[in-house]
Formats: structure tokens, C-alpha cells, sequence
């Protein structure tokens, strides 16, 4: 391949035959602008994103040079890093490619970047969210992928504008989950295997999640104290490899302190059934490796069909939680705290559903009126 180095980029002849012109932006940045089947005609474009250059004008590739969005997505998926400057963990990078196979590439994935205009986005996002579709809540997160793909797009010079404007789209629908009673959640730590009933305590009654209590490890806590630190977590990817690293988020990081109830429930699970040594799992299957996520869905598909509440998540149990957590008069802030969240409308979320709470409320303004 001949190559015509030129100050600002230049035109490349390619084995095919034809010949692709590049140019370099004010910042640095090398942009394919097409191949075209004639030297003079790529000469032409070459000289014309110069002089448009030189103007002030933004230069963009030609809609046919522009990569198709399976070829980018999965450029992207594999160079995206996190807010704190992070790889993608694995589960995530699997999570962005199975909605990407199942729900995105199926009807986007052939079209060139710069020819998936706003009314193509917006029929694939009707279907999603109609009949035959996996759902609202699905549609929102792909909505949201494919808007952060083509954002990426739109920073790497090769569209205009992000054809994702259509409002709300995003914006998942607040399911409304069952909130286990007090007494289910004791119940439900009855039925459970015993390996798994402190599991069920103290994602009821401290707000632990799933990932968090298979991370947690024995020196994490501290029965002198009564508290436990959140440092880590732990899934399995697809693949079953555990994959172990720091929380959801930044405030996941957190030390709770645990209802003195639970106290001898968890002395005695630790004596029993965790791994030796400061970094052994406190979570362990009966062979006394770490617990399988799998291990635990299937113990709870058994308690929760025994005590007939078969359609509660294990995640509800963290509803629980935060619900008590506001009950007792606690401030947005502290319920943030408590269950790891990062954003106020999480936490509000137990508030608004604390209709006790509010009862007692209106009865003490009651009897101030009385008297």
C-alpha cells in the first residue's frame, strides 16, 4: 500500500485498488473521511476538508465511511472505562454484549453510524417496548447503551449529533416489588438451608447485597463490635469464574453496624461454616468452598415456595431493609449510607414507602391537637 504523507493527513491507496483520505483535526485526532474509486476524486475531498479546515468548519467522514455500529459497538464495549477511569468489569462487559446480540445488532447493527437517524432509533425503541419486545425495563437499558455508543461517536468525530434524543426513553419504569413483613424474613431464614440463614438476616435486617455477602470475608467482621465492612464482592461470570472486586460503587464502600439480635446468629454461622483464616469466605457451600450464586437462588426458590411467598426476590429482602431503615426516622442521607447507594432517589425510595411510619406521624400531630 503507497501512502502520500501530507502535513494535516493524506491519501492512502488501498490493495482493493481504491483510495481512503484521512485527515488530522485541530485536536489531534487522525479521521477517515471514505475511499473513493479514483485518485482525482479522493485528491478533491483531501482538498476540500483542508480548505473547510481551514474556515473553521467541522469535517466529518462521509456517511459511507463511517464504521457500522456492530464493528464500533464492540470496539467500545472493549475500550469503555468506568467514571473512576476503570475497565469494565466482566460481568458488565458481559451484560453490554448479550443486550447488544439479543436487542441492538439484530435491527441497528448493519447500519453505517452516520445512517441510524432519529426515526430509525425510534422504531427499534417502539418494538422493544411493544408485545413481542422484552419489556420497558429492557428497552432502557439498551436505550441507554446504545445512547452512550453513539455518544462515544460523537466525541470520536465520526457523527454530528447523537440521534438518541427521544425523551424519557432511558428512564426505566419504577417496578413496584413486594416488601417482605418482618415475619417473613424470619420465616424465610427457618426454611433456608442453615449455611445460607445468616445470608437472609443480614440482607433483611443490614441491607447487604447478594455480591456483597458472597464477598464477605471473616475479617470483615467485627463482633466485639457488632459491624461489618463492605470491601469487597463477589459473582461468577458466565463462563463460572469468580470474579471478586470492590463494590457497585464508591459508596458501597461502607462499615454497618448490626442489630445486637443477629449478634449470636452470626457468631455461631462463623464458628460453623466459614472458611479458617482472616480472608476466608464467610459464605461457604457444603464442600467448604466459597458459595455459588447458583447454590444460594436454588436454597431460596425452596424457602420461599415453603413459606408461599413465591414470588419475592432475594433482593427484596434489601426493601426490608431500607423500609426499616427509614421507619425509624432515619434521614435521607443515613439510609444512603446504609444500603450503599450513591443517589438520593434510591433512598427516598424507602421513605416514601414507610406508611407506618407516616401513621405514627399523623398520630402524635393528633393528639397535640387534642390536647
Amino acid at each position: 500500500m503507497t501512502r502520500q504523507r501530507r502535513a494535516g493527513g493524506g491519501v492512502d491507496r488501498l490493495p482493493s485498488g481504491r483510495y481512503r483520505v484521512r485527515i488530522v483535526t485541530p485536536d489531534g485526532r487522525r479521521l477517515s473521511l471514505g475511499t473513493y474509486d479514483t485518485k482525482r476524486v479522493a485528491e478533491a475531498t483531501y482538498a476540500r476538508s483542508l480548505t473547510e479546515q481551514t474556515d473553521g468548519k467541522q469535517v466529518m467522514p462521509t456517511a459511507s465511511a463511517t464504521p457500522t455500529l456492530v464493528d464500533y459497538a464492540s470496539t467500545w464495549v472493549e475500550a469503555r472505562l468506568t467514571a473512576r477511569g476503570e475497565p469494565l468489569r466482566p460481568r458488565v462487559k458481559d451484560l453490554y454484549a448479550s443486550q447488544l446480540r439479543l436487542h441492538i445488532v439484530p435491527v441497528l447493527g448493519p447500519s453505517r453510524l452516520a445512517r441510524i437517524s432519529t426515526a430509525k432509533v425510534r422504531a427499534w425503541y417502539v418494538d422493544l417496548r411493544g408485545p413481542d419486545g422484552p419489556g420497558a425495563s429492557t428497552a432502557a437499558k439498551c436505550y441507554r447503551l446504545l445512547r452512550s455508543i453513539l455518544t462515544t461517536a460523537v466525541e470520536d468525530g465520526l457523527i454530528p449529533s447523537n440521534p438518541c434524543t427521544i425523551k424519557g426513553a432511558g428512564i426505566e419504569p419504577a417496578e413496584e416489588r413486594p416488601i417482605p413483613t418482618v415475619t417473613q424474613a424470619q420465616q424465610l431464614a427457618e426454611a433456608i438451608h442453615l449455611r445460607m440463614r445468616c445470608a437472609v438476616l443480614l440482607a433483611a435486617f443490614v441491607g447487604l447485597r447478594k455480591g456483597e455477602l458472597l464477598g464477605l470475608r471473616r475479617s470483615d467482621v467485627d463482633l466485639d463490635r457488632n459491624e461489618i465492612t463492605i470491601a469487597q464482592q463477589r459473582q461468577l461470570d458466565r463462563h463460572g469464574n469468580h470474579l471478586v472486586g470492590p463494590p457497585k460503587t464508591d459508596a458501597g464502600r461502607r462499615t454497618l453496624a448490626v442489630p445486637a439480635a443477629l449478634a449470636d446468629d452470626l457468631r455461631a454461622y462463623l464458628d460453623g461454616y466459614a472458611q479458617p483464616g482472616a480472608d476466608g469466605y464467610v459464605f461457604t457451600g457444603e464442600k467448604g468452598g466459597p458459595l455459588a450464586p447458583h447454590v444460594l437462588q436454588d436454597a431460596w426458590a425452596k424457602a420461599r415456595a415453603e413459606v408461599r411467598l413465591p414470588g419475592l426476590h432475594f433482593h427484596d429482602l434489601r426493601h426490608l431493609a431500607g423500609t426499616l431503615a427509614a421507619s425509624t426516622g432515619a434521614g435521607t442521607k443515613e439510609v444512603m449510607y446504609r444500603l450503599g447507594h450513591n443517589t438520593h432517589q434510591a433512598a427516598l425510595r424507602y421513605q416514601h414507602a414507610t406508611r407506618q411510619r407516616d401513621q405514627a406521624i399523623a398520630d402524635a400531630i393528633n393528639d397535640l391537637l387534642e390536647r
